[in-house]
C-alpha cells in the first residue's frame, strides 16, 4: 500500500514538473517569417441577426412552429385595413361650463376643452375622443379610432 501511494506521488509530481516548463518555455516558431512578410489582416466583425417578422408565407415561417399561420395573421391583417371602423357610441353633450374666453364642455360626465383628448364612458364601452371645437349651443368632438367627426348639440329645451 505504501508503495503504492509512492509510485503515485511520483508519477504526479513529475507530471506536473513537465507542464511547467511547458508552460515557461518560450514557444520557438518552426518556420522563421521573411522580412517582408504582410501583418496578419484585422478581425472581421460578428455579424448581428436581423428578424423581421414575415406578413405572408413567401417572406418565410415560424421556425419553431412551422405550419401555424398565425404570426401572418397577428401584423399583416392590422397594416392591410384600410377601411374606416364605424364607431358605434352615445355621446351627450350635458352643459358647459366655465368664462366665455376659455369655454368647457361635459359630454359623457367628462369635462373637456379645445383640443383636449380622454375616454369617455358609453353604454358599448369605453371611447376614446378629442375635442376639436366648442361653439355656442354645440361641441365637435373626433373619435380617435375611426377618425370620425361629430357634432353635438344641447336637447332641446335646456
Amino acid at each position: 500500500m505504501n508503495s503504492l501511494f509512492r509510485i503515485s506521488f511520483f508519477c504526479l509530481a513529475f507530471a506536473g514538473a513537465s507542464a511547467q516548463a511547458q508552460a515557461q518555455a518560450p514557444a520557438k516558431p518552426t518556420n522563421p517569417a521573411p522580412a517582408n512578410a504582410k501583418p496578419a489582416p484585422a478581425e472581421a466583425p460578428v455579424p448581428q441577426s436581423v428578424f423581421i417578422i414575415p406578413r405572408n408565407p413567401q417572406e418565410g415561417r415560424d421556425p419553431f412552429f412551422p405550419l401555424s399561420t398565425s404570426v401572418y395573421t397577428r401584423y399583416g391583417a392590422v397594416a392591410a385595413q384600410t377601411n374606416r371602423v364605424a364607431v358605434v357610441a352615445d355621446l351627450k353633450l350635458q352643459g358647459f361650463s366655465g368664462p366665455n374666453e376659455h369655454r368647457l364642455a361635459i359630454i359623457n360626465n367628462r369635462t373637456f376643452e379645445v383640443s383636449e383628448e380622454a375616454d369617455v364612458s358609453t353604454s358599448s364601452g369605453r371611447v376614446r375622443i378629442r375635442c376639436l371645437e366648442i361653439k355656442n349651443e354645440s361641441v365637435v368632438v373626433q373619435f380617435v379610432v375611426g377618425g370620425e367627426r361629430r357634432e353635438l348639440r344641447l336637447r332641446q329645451g335646456v
